[in-house]
């Protein structure tokens, strides 16, 4: 390397000869870089062309597969809504006629509502069969007893339309062969719909039949039980049936779909041509194996596998653009984008030399520019006459005003209030003759926004020589938010210690609500999670109809026991109930307002009416406390409840309401003169199904005190309780006051 000028020069690349020759070595390498390049992106982009077109027809595949799914559910449902139906008609009517079954079946228009539905029948189980119909039956039944097995004989009564094919089939035992009767057999035990297997029907007069498959319902004695599948074996009569012509019933449902894919049907999940129920081949092309999607249904309890393969015309139909087209254009353009690198890489080293002297020329003054121009202070350049000459992007960002817009306009128009424009004025005006007290030093004063709005800026002035005249630089920034933190810190100090008082009280509050909230959600969804009530119905319901069954003859025992029964279920469901009420608490949106204690408190007494001989004396007068009317009433009514319970055993159960001052709060008391509890297990009386004293010393369901707990928690209180054994028991609890004015 060799410095020259100040610049660094490759020391092996002076001489022009050399230069010359480097220069087209490189312009070769550049365009033949160029070139493999186009070539990868060329190849990168047809195989993304590939690959996008096999996703977009998976994805149609996909649909179609859905569409195809759900039309095949739809219409089975739809057969099977109608087998119901007669089964309905044959429970309702049985024994009914041939002309009977022709009535009801003629108005479902089965041949235009449901195509590919070859029939709708009924075969009865011939041991069920009165004379009359035995009778029009022909003389020799198609029956094979000895492939029935356990299954009744059966045979074919009626089967409508009465057309060539089906009149082929009345009088057929279809529990005679194997797949048809593995169907009946799973109807009748299941007492559902269900669809057979692949068979050939009888029907089949063609010289090439369709596969096809039967669905049944099947039809039991309508006073006799089917509870269990010996009960339902007994009283079957028969089955309400159709038979499908797989093909014609298959192309019905895929009539509207374009034929450039090949479905097929496979039965019992099987591919192959022996469980083949149906084939559509796509117009005139093979199918792309590996394009293809397969589907699992279940239908009537069989199971089906529907495969849908795509063609490869449609994988080319889906392509954007084809393959072909993206290689020629793709080789065209490498070529002419090589030959263009060629060109610029031999301009650029014949020119290199010249730009560099250009840039060498030019950078002190445009990184200047640069500066000033991204500058985080506003910049401003005045001449003599106040026009603006510069105006940086800050300056736009904080007046509003484009830099096209204020070029040559005066500055005093744009951003000097008018308090201030005359002043300004002037003093550009006799900058020469006068002494300036604000050029180096850093003053604020306000100036004004494009959409009138005033604010506050911090400013610097220089002056300097351009081009022989006098131009000013001002340099700027924006102070208002910074003044308007500064009152808003002042007002803050001011009040910020009550406001954090009062926000942490807040928090505080909000954080017992939130835990006593999840606690009894929690424990409620344990509790009720599968509905409860409907068990508890039932056996309340069955023991009252046991009770009536057995009216005087029943024993003292059995009396006992059901006593038992009808208790456990009432303390259930008293259960159920403060659940319940504990969850709606937590979840209930408080709805606060000014209440008297003292009346409140009064109301839950007289509604209780409480009988002697307890006694409630409410030593309240006017206490006034904010809080959701219904959900203190439900706390009161459970304090009082709890305290009449466990001062039931004395003699004069006495209890007294009350309020006193604790810990410089104003607290609130429920006392009584009962049992009282070991103060050491206090904290255990707030919990859910927590209880200090058996249940046959005091019956309960363990809830009440909890949503004590949960109503006075969510008003932002709390709740405690002080006892000694056989000494009573007081509970207290704190409430939000009214403001003083209310109270």
């Amino acid at each position: 390397m060799s410095v020259s000028d100040g610049q660094c020069v490759p020391g092996g690349l002076e001489h022009p000869q050399e230069q010359s020759r480097s220069g087209w070595l490189v312009a070769g390498a550049v365009a033949l870089a160029i070139l493999a390049l186009g070539a990868a992106v060329t190849a990168a982009f047809a195989l993304s062309m590939d690959r996008a077109a096999h996703t977009l027809t998976s994805s149609m595949l996909e649909a179609r597969a859905s569409r195809a799914e759900h039309a095949i559910a739809d219409r089975l449902m739809a057969c099977e809504a109608v087998l119901r139906a007669g089964a309905g008609f044959i429970d309702n009517a049985w024994p009914i006629t041939e002309a009977q079954w022709r009535r009801f079946a003629r108005p479902l228009n089965l041949g235009e509502a449901l195509s590919g539905v070859q029939g709708f029948g009924f075969a009865a189980v011939v041991s069920k069969l009165s004379s009359a119909h035995l009778a029009v039956l022909p003389a020799a039944l198609w029956s094979n007893p000895a492939a029935r097995e356990e299954h009744p004989q059966t045979a074919i009564v009626f089967l409508e339309p009465q057309d060539v094919r089906n009149k082929q089939a009345l009088g057929f035992d279809m529990s005679s062969e194997p797949v048809r009767r593995a169907a009946m057999e799973r109807a009748r035990d299941e007492r559902t719909a269900a669809v057979s297997g692949r068979v050939t029907l009888v029907q089949e007069i063609d010289s090439e039949p369709q596969p096809g498959f039967l669905m049944y319902v099947p039809v039991y004695e309508r006073d006799l039980p089917t509870d269990t599948i010996e009960e339902r074996r007994a009283a079957l009569i028969g089955y309400v049936y159709s038979p499908f012509r797989a093909g014609d019933f298959m192309e019905r449902i895929f009539n509207g779909e374009a034929r450039d894919v090949e479905i097929e049907l496979y039965d019992n999940g099987q591919v192959s041509a022996s469980s083949l129920l149906y084939r559509r081949a796509a117009d005139g092309a093979r199918v792309d194996a590996p394009m293809s999607v397969s589907r699992q249904l279940t239908v009537g309890g069989r199971g089906w596998t529907l495969r849908i393969a795509a063609t490869p015309t449609m994988v080319r139909n889906n392509q954007l653009v084809p393959v072909w087209i993206v290689w020629i254009v793709g080789a065209c353009g490498s070529v002419l984008l090589s030959s263009l690198a060629f060109a610029m890489a031999r301009s650029r080293h014949v020119l290199r030399e010249r730009v560099l002297a250009d840039e060498r020329l030019l950078e002190q003054e445009r990184d200047a520019a640069t500066l000033l121009e991204n500058s985080l202070e506003v910049f401003i350049v005045i001449d003599e006459q106040g026009r603006i000459l510069e105006w940086n992007k800050q300056a736009v960002q904080t007046f509003g005003w484009t830099k096209n817009e204020v070029l040559g306009r005066p500055l005093a128009e744009l951003i000097v209030p008018e308090s201030l424009r005359d002043a300004h004025v002037e003093a550009v005006r006799n900058f020469h003759a006068r002494k300036h007290t604000v050029l180096g030093r850093r003053v604020e004063m306000p100036a004004l926004r494009r959409d009138g709005s005033e604010i506050i800026v911090a400013i610097s002035i220089a002056s300097t020589l351009r081009r022989g005249q006098t131009v000013f630089f001002a340099s700027l920034r924006d102070i208002t938010a910074r003044r308007r933190q500064e009152e808003e810190v002042k007002l803050l100090n001011a009040t910020l210690e009550q406001r954090v008082s009062e926000r942490t009280q807040e928090l505080e509050s909000a954080h017992r609500r939130l835990e006593a909230a999840y606690r009894n959600l929690e424990a409620f969804t344990r509790s009720v999670s599968h509905d409860l009530r409907a068990p508890l119905r039932a056996i309340k319901g069955y023991t009252g109809l046991l009770e009536e069954d057995l009216g005087q003859s029943s024993t003292p025992q059995v009396q006992r026991h059901l006593a038992a029964i009808t208790e456990t279920t009432r303390r259930m469901d008293a259960i159920i109930d403060n659940l319940l009420k504990l969850a709606s608490v937590s979840q209930r949106e408080l709805q606060t307002q000014e209440l008297d204690l003292g009346e409140l408190m009064r109301q839950v007494v007289a509604e209780m009416n409480l009988q002697p001989p307890a006694e409630v004396h409410v030593e309240l007068a006017s206490e006034c406390v904010r809080a959701d009317a219904g959900l203190l009433a439900l706390a009161l009514r459970n304090l009082l409840s709890n305290a009449v319970k466990f001062s039931q055993t004395r003699a004069h159960p006495q209890i007294w309401v009350g309020a006193a001052d604790v810990a410089g709060a104003r607290a609130y008391f429920v006392r009584d003169n009962g049992v009282g509890f070991d103060p050491r297990y206090g904290a255990r009386l707030f919990g859910v199904f927590q209880r200090l004293h058996s249940e046959r010393e005091f019956e309960g369901t363990g809830l009440g005190l909890t949503i004590v707990k949960s109503v006075i928690e969510k008003h932002g209180g709390r709740v405690w309780a002080e006892s000694r054994p056989d000494a009573g028991a007081t509970f207290y609890f704190v409430l939000p006051e009214c403001p003083p004015g209310l109270a």
